[in-house]
């Protein structure tokens, strides 16, 4: 009975210790087993002559690759011109290597890629960022060879993978033995040995002319009746040159004097060096002349050499031969290459067709079939790097967002295959591009921790590639519009991280945005295309300074939106039936509604009912003509919502009635959507929203019943959102929208004040603010993740103040208003930061003011500075906060 297949498993140790022991069982499952290097060699060349003699005993190598570099040999004693690789990276490339020699049905490399999402083990330490680059780019490397690789999410999956190698590596182990039966009979063969012998003699360039004569007629014989192939002669060689060392060796120990014994050492081992390094040359010519049945000429011209002058007469006559030959054979390779892709054309075509028909698995099945069967197809990669770029793009809306992670990451490995086979083709340039802006997007949605770090860059290299084509070709619409959606991507970026100098930047993006497209525009003033481009970017660009709120922001806001309300208007009457048209109309009157809303100036409130009275007529228009489009009723819900939300702040008569409705009917249309797509994340996450504020408004009007119903939709809510998360773990959007539910059920309960209301609603507040602190830990820039816990500091804080404990809402207070000072100083001008501050430190001071202790009039003092400081510099100030002014004034004069 033979033993049982062994595998190699390379790994770092700090971070995938449990992955490992995973490996192992798994194998052990197999029956198979596991094989590690614990020891390593501080000299390269001696750990890779160590690691692949420990590897070659193996069947397969199984390389997990997380984010870590781990231990590396003295990257000082590297000769020059070395790679620096740490251990685990050269167990890798050994393995690669002897796949290569051995090839694929005696030797298998494995590889797993670990996602951000996997769960690595607590590292000990932090790496240096220089070592966090070589990592990556090991990575990148992974991703951009033509092997395959999988992207284990978990444990399981990464178990659940090793196991089903099972018969591959068992296959492989067979064939192993078959070829060590197959050189064993060819040793004990006069043929083999002179096989070996006459081998060993072409390596070294002469010096054994005797043998010459005796196997001319051998070497011929050899090669016709025992056709050994390149790895039997490596493997000959090989053999040959380390039984040669071994004599070297054993006649350097015979030398008397210590110096003269390392000498001759030292040359036996470099002598060694230099006959293994001249192995794959020799390999490649014999398998060049040999295996080709267009080079017929040069073997017999080269056997009759070899017979009637020599080895070195053979090898001058073949280096000679050897640029001919080479572009001969590559006409020869290119021309079946190209025939082989003519044939696999239809099948490329039927994978397209299935797309578009939305036979997504059929489609997915078929692109990978066409790649296993020639990967470097520079159209099939672009045709299912698109695909994928779509089926992220789906599952990024529609759930679950891991899937939409693999795909985007597999978009990018596609396209960068595809990028790297014709790095200046536009084509490939510009899905690079698109698959660097889908990366982006995930990431934004998902925010685990070290996706912001890797979101910018994956925005900033979409932007470059962009720019690249652009000005390659500045006339180009497809180019233009390109760069005009990377800089939206990259400004979006910006906009919400808020770091210190990121406004501006995301406002020069937002800008140049609108100056490209305003640019199209005038070269094209009949293309609705561009001026739908322009009313979009022009949206963007309002809804930024609106959100500032700098001195001049408010005017520039309001230009922006009426113009891109005036464009939407113009395409809409071109083209009357367009149902792009009339959305376009309906989106616009929705930022103009809320812009003019948000202002507060007299005339506004009736405007904004204008705009959004008619957002809605819009909506309902567009679904009544397409009532089976989940588009169209997710809209006409949205603008239910917003309508509901106005006319419920405006408290008119009857406008809780009409609130009420538009409410109500909001959740119908969601709760549709979600039945006609129950394993739509979207879909969930809007009825989720619909109950909240559908709960709000109850728990505000406060007629009989209404504190139940209200009850039932905020829990139910928060129970949606949960599923979500459950769902989507790795989400950053799915643990703040647990974490708004959870706040606005902790809302209800404080205000209802019942038996056990008091204990519930804590226990919402806190579980909300641990969920906000996981999300800043992971994203530690992001102003909106800091923004989050600034607010829930002070709904704790209202809490503790109303549950007569002074000092804890105190210690909140304080928390959210250092909080507001770091954003208002990583945003300065920025009218939203700038007031943040301004509510902690006014209930700080009303807290002072109740219980005795502290200085109420510091506190009054920094309300009013911050609100005086935003008039006196020209932010946008409320009405309502004017008047609040004047009170603080009163205060502040009263000391």
């Amino acid at each position: 009975m033979s033993a049982p297949p062994k595998v190699f498993i390379s790994a770092t140790s700090d971070d995938l210790r449990s992955a490992r022991k995973v490996v192992e069982q798994a194998l052990i499952k197999s029956q198979c087993l596991p094989v590690e290097q614990s020891n390593f060699h501080p000299d390269w060349r001696t750990l890779e002559d160590l690691d692949r003699k420990k590897i070659e005993e193996c069947q397969a190598l199984i390389h997990l690759v997380g984010w870590r570099y781990g231990a590396e040999p003295d990257p000082d004693a590297l000769p020059p011109g070395t790679p620096r690789r740490s251990y685990t990276q050269l167990e890798y490339h050994v393995g690669r290597r002897l796949q290569t020699d051995l090839g694929d049905p005696r030797f298998r490399v494995y590889v797993f890629l670990c996602p951000q999402g996997f769960p690595f083990d607590p590292e000990p330490e932090a790496e240096p960022e220089e070592k966090r680059a070589l990592q990556i780019e090991h990575r990148r490397l992974l991703e951009r060879s033509p092997y395959r690789y999988d992207i284990p999410a978990d444990d399981g999956e990464l178990e659940k993978a090793v196991l089903a190698m099972r018969e591959e590596v068992f296959a492989i182990q067979q064939e192993q033995e078959e070829v060590r039966t197959e050189v064993r009979r060819a040793r004990k063969s006069i043929l083999g040995v002179l096989t070996v012998v006459l081998l060993l003699v072409l390596v070294l360039g002469g010096g054994i002319y005797a043998v010459h004569r005796y196997t001319q007629r051998g070497f011929h014989d050899i090669v016709e009746s025992q056709k050994i192939d390149t790895a039997k002669i490596k493997t000959h060689l090989r053999e040959s040159s380390e039984r040669r060392l071994e004599q070297d060796l054993q006649a350097a120990d015979l030398e008397a004097k210590s110096e003269a014994r390392e000498r001759l050492k030292d040359n036996a081992q470099a002598a060694h060096q230099s006959r293994i390094a001249r192995i794959d040359e020799f390999a490649a010519n014999f398998a060049l002349i040999e295996g080709r049945t267009d080079a017929t000429e040069e073997v017999k011209e080269m056997r009759r050499i070899l017979q009637e002058e020599g080895v070195d007469a053979a090898l001058r006559y073949i280096e000679g031969k050897r640029a001919a030959l080479l572009a001969r054979v590559a006409a020869a390779d290119a021309a079946h290459v190209e025939q082989r892709r003519a044939q696999l054309q239809p099948l490329l075509q039927a994978a397209g067709l299935q797309r578009t028909k939305g036979q997504t698995a059929a489609a997915r099945a078929s692109y990978q079939q066409l790649l296993k069967l020639d990967p470097h197809w520079p159209q099939a990669l672009g045709d299912y790097a698109w695909f994928l770029f779509d089926q992220s793009e789906y599952f990024r809306t529609t759930g679950p967002l891991s899937a939409a992670v693999t795909d985007a990451q597999q978009c990018l490995a596609h396209s960068q295959r595809f990028h790297d086979l014709d790095p200046t083709q536009a084509r490939a340039q510009r899905v690079l591009s698109a698959a660097h802006n889908q990366m982006s997007d995930v990431l934004t949605q998902r925010g685990a921790k070290g996706d912001a770090d890797e979101n910018i860059q994956h925005c900033q290299q979409s932007l470059a590639l962009a720019e690249a084509l652009y000005r390659a070709a500045p006339n180009s619409e497809v180019f233009a519009r390109d760069v005009s959606v990377s800089l939206e991507k990259l400004g979006d970026f910006l906009a919400q991280r808020g770091q210190p100098g990121d406004a501006e930047a995301a406002l020069k993006n937002y800008q140049r945005e609108v100056e490209i497209c305003e640019k199209l525009l005038a070269a094209n003033p009949d293309s609705g295309e561009a001026a739908r481009d322009v009313s979009i970017s022009l949206v963007k660009l309002g809804g930024f300074l609106t959100q500032r709120g700098q001195p001049g922001d408010a005017e520039a806001a309001l230009k922006h939106c009426t113009r891109s309300l005036e464009l939407a208007e113009k395409l809409r009457a071109a083209n009357p039936d367009s149902a792009q048209a009339a959305r376009d109309v309906s989106v616009s009157l929705n930022k103009l509604g809320d812009f003019l809303a948000q202002r507060g100036q007299p005339g506004d409130a009736e405007a904004a009912l204008k705009h959004y009275t008619r957002d809605l007529e819009m909506s309902e228009k567009l679904l009544a003509a397409n009532p089976d489009s989940a588009q169209a009723v997710r809209d006409v819900s949205v603008s239910l919502n917003k309508l509901g939300d106005f006319i419920a702040k405006r408290g008119q008569p009857g406008d809780a009635e009409t609130a009420l409705k538009r409410y109500t009917r909001s959740l119908e249309l969601a709760e549709k959507l979600l039945a006609a797509n129950p394993d739509s994340g979207q879909a969930a996450r809007d009825v989720s929203v619909s109950l909240n504020k559908l709960g709000g408004f109850l728990a505000q009007r406060g007629q009989p019943g209404d504190a139940e119903t209200a009850l039932k939709h905020y829990a139910r809510g928060l129970e949606m959102s949960d599923k979500l998360l459950a769902a989507n773990p790795d989400s950053g959007q799915a643990v703040r929208d647990v974490s708004v539910s959870l706040n606005k059920l902790g809302d209800f309960l404080a205000q209802r004040g019942q038996p056990g209301d008091a204990e519930a609603a804590l226990k919402h507040y806190t579980r909300s603010l641990e969920q906000r602190e996981k999300l800043l830990v992971a994203n530690p820039d992001s102003g909106e993740a800091a923004l989050d816990v600034a607010i829930s500091h002070e709904r704790l804080g209202d809490f503790a103040r109303d549950s007569d404990n002074p000092a804890e809402a105190e210690a909140h207070y304080r928390h959210s208003l250092d909080t507001w000072d770091r954003l208002s100083r990583a945003n300065p001008g920025s009218a939203y930061y700038s007031r943040g501050g301004m509510v902690p430190a006014s209930r700080l001071a009303a807290l002072a003011e109740t219980t005795g202790k502290g200085d109420a009039q510091v506190w009054w003092q920094r309300a009013h500075d911050i609100l005086d400081g935003m008039v006196r510099q020209g932010m946008t100030v409320s009405p309502q906060d004017m008047g609040f002014l004047e009170t603080l004034r009163a205060k502040v004069s009263a000391k």
